[in-house]
């Protein structure tokens, strides 16, 4: 695989190694493609410091029955309805 297809993988994936939720091989691909490539590493920590803004902005609470509303659309989407 050429780098330019490594970067493009991991960084199709980053979301999900950031969230913890890669399969261990995925994982330890990844990790290993970040200590190696300095620009999927900017990328992985410009979105950990993105992630870490909006968890401290976006305290507030979401309006009663938003959440319900929300999951309910999601189902929908999941469907192709």
């Amino acid at each position: 695989m050429d780098d330019d297809c490594d970067c493009r993988r991991v960084l199709d994936e980053l979301q999900r190694y950031l969230d913890g939720e890669c399969p261990e091989t995925l994982e330890r691909t990844v990790r290993a493609h970040l200590h190696d490539c300095p620009p999927c590493l900017d990328r992985a920590g410009f979105e950990r410091s993105l992630r870490a803004i909006v968890a401290r902005r976006c305290r507030d609470a979401a309006p009663a029955g938003m959440v319900e509303r929300v999951i309910a659309r999601l189902r929908i989407e999941a469907s192709g309805l």
